[in-house]
């Protein structure tokens, strides 16, 4: 009991300290980072910065989970969620912009080493959503509500809303209107489609790598690493297509496995 203890109170501190190091460094990239380079920072600096918080944060997110005591949901493995993890791939994969790089309207312009920033920050992204709002997050409403019948399914709608939400800070870094509420639209489906992936499989590994997979080929032109139009109109119908197809069968898989009161995550 005490080892236990003493367990716990490492994973706090550990939380609490990423967390400091991850202000401090919002802090510098939003007062120092013009001042250093002298105007806009190049898109090495971002990008670094970027991941570096982000990785922060995804340990301090998972330290908060396995206090308490949803630790189990970060081991890897997809057992009984494979067609769902399959699924979310083609989704991940659908948001490449292949057609729109084949012709020309968008362009690839960085080098090696911004390239593997910019993957690095992917990654990055995709290990801190998945371990706030799969990892923390979604076990906890599901707890919350564990004894109502279609439980998985309205944790899942929450998480994503708060998840979805998180996102209108966006505004605040200079984002449109618009694009903001359209972010905000399609965050919403992308959370449900994680937490579906995660209940199924009981991990959110599965998610993580499928998440990174969707930002590597949906923010390009975001970090700076391309230039031009991410979609055309093969692409858009594409989309459309694989990501009806997933949705429905995500939701179909969830309420089959979790309508009963019986399940567990």
């Amino acid at each position: 009991m005490a080892e236990e203890g003493k367990k716990r109170r490492a994973l706090i501190s550990v939380a609490i300290a990423a967390y400091i190091v991850c202000l401090g460094l919002v802090i510098f990239e939003m007062a120092g980072g013009e001042a250093l380079f002298g105007g806009e920072p190049p898109a090495a600096f971002t990008l670094g910065m970027s991941a570096s918080e982000r990785l922060l944060l995804a340990a301090a997110f998972a330290c908060l989970a396995s206090v308490a005591g949803y630790g189990r949901l970060f081991a890897p493995h997809i057992k009984g969620g494979v067609i769902a993890f399959v699924a979310a791939m083609a989704l991940a994969l659908a948001n490449f912009p292949f057609f729109t790089l084949a012709s020309g309207e968008l362009t690839y312009t960085a080098g090696a080493g911004l390239t593997a920033l910019y993957l690095v920050n992917c990654v990055a992204i995709g290990l801190f959503e998945e371990s706030a709002f799969r990892g923390l997050l979604l076990p906890l409403l599901f707890g919350l509500m564990k004894g109502k019948r279609y439980a998985g399914l309205l944790a899942t709608a929450a998480q994503s809303a708060v998840f979805a939400l998180f996102h209108i800070f966006n505004l605040f870094a200079g984002a449109g209107f618009g694009a903001t509420m359209m972010q905000v639209g399609y965050t919403f489906l992308m959370g449900c489609l994680f937490g579906a992936l995660t209940l199924l499989t009981r991990s959110v590994v599965p998610g993580m790598i499928a998440h990174a997979v969707y930002d590597v080929g949906g923010t390009m032109v975001t970090y700076g690493v391309a230039s031009g139009a991410n979609w055309d109109t093969p692409s858009i119908v594409i989309m459309a297509v694989v990501s009806s197809l997933a949705g429905l069968y995500l939701f179909i898989a969830v309420f089959r496995r979790t309508w009963r009161d019986s399940f567990e995550l």
